[in-house]
């Protein structure tokens, strides 16, 4: 058991470098300073902006008449939009997360700020180009550049942009998913820069945000699998993503953007596997690779 937290400690302290003798630079303690309230700042702020679309990846479940009892400006029409609502929740979730875990001990927790960044970048992406360049200004690029500025400030920002190890299993996984995952984010993001006349989901970017589901899996799955400190909220937060996307596709299949049954149903077990496999990496030590053997100088 102590072999395995003192692996654990090495990984975190210097991730890709099972040795452990890889030297950490120390931010200045002006920078340090700059991070913890800018990460304040940021995560109250999207914890205000984003508190409904939180709250959607756990209402969506219930029946609409039920949610139309107590939101009375829902109209019933709107249930076309169930699950475009819960994706909404879902890649609110891994937005907020990533960014909210680095109050604490943000030098373990490269992982999740990558999360966050690969979320807004995608996301600039996708909205972007889906709507005129004034409301891309007003409405998407503050979050965008928030946490770019926090990633900059970040006390492990060199760690940011260095290739990483990957675990096997887990990044076999995700390149066994990657290709219909593609193909789901390439048919909801031509759908939206289509953005035909009348198309309510268009016009609500709605086919934006299923398109962000697909990224939210695969780059969860990616730096989860990867060597990185505090690897382990992107990985459950790929497998927990494509497991509730998956089980509301078998629930609501008359949804827009909802998986058929088949994939519905290969959604929901490809987040088990992808789930089960962390797991399995967390208890051998959280290694990607085995410790090559050394003797001490």
């Amino acid at each position: 058991m102590s072999e395995r937290k003192d692996l654990e400690a090495v990984e975190e302290a210097a991730p890709g470098d099972p040795s452990g003798r890889r030297e950490m630079e120390e931010p200045g303690r002006g920078r340090m300073i700059a991070f913890r309230v800018f990460a304040i700042v940021v995560s109250l702020s999207l914890l205000v902006l984003m508190v409904f679309s939180l709250l959607e990846a756990v209402i969506m479940w219930l029946s609409w008449d039920t949610l139309m009892s107590f939101i009375d400006d829902l109209p019933a029409g709107d249930e076309i939009h169930r699950a475009h609502f819960n994706i909404v929740g879902i890649v609110s979730w891994a937005l907020v997360t990533g960014v909210v875990v680095q109050l604490r001990k943000p030098e373990r927790r490269t992982a999740a700020m990558l999360q966050a960044v690969g979320i807004v970048v995608a996301g600039m992406a996708f909205y972007g180009l889906s709507g005129t360049i004034t409301e891309w200004l007003t409405e998407d690029v503050a979050p965008v550049v928030f946490v770019l500025i926090l990633a900059w400030l970040h006390p492990r920002a060199r760690e940011l942009v260095k290739m990483p190890r990957l675990e096997p299993r887990m990044a076999g996984l995700v390149a066994l998913a990657a290709v219909p995952w593609l193909v789901f984010i390439s048919n909801q993001a031509i759908l939206q820069w289509r953005n035909v006349a009348g198309d309510t989901h268009a016009e609500m970017e709605h086919w934006a945000t299923a398109a962000l589901l697909g990224i939210v899996v695969l780059w969860c799955g990616l730096v989860g699998s990867s060597d990185h400190s505090g690897w382990r909220l992107p990985a459950w937060i790929a497998g927990l993503a494509s497991i509730d996307y998956g089980l509301h596709s078998l629930v609501f299949p008359e949804a827009a953007s909802n998986a058929s049954t088949s994939w519905g149903v290969a959604a929901v077990l490809w987040g088990f596997t992808f789930l089960v496999a962390a797991i399995a990496r967390s208890r051998s030590g959280g290694r990607t690779t085995r410790p090559s053997r050394t003797r001490d100088s």
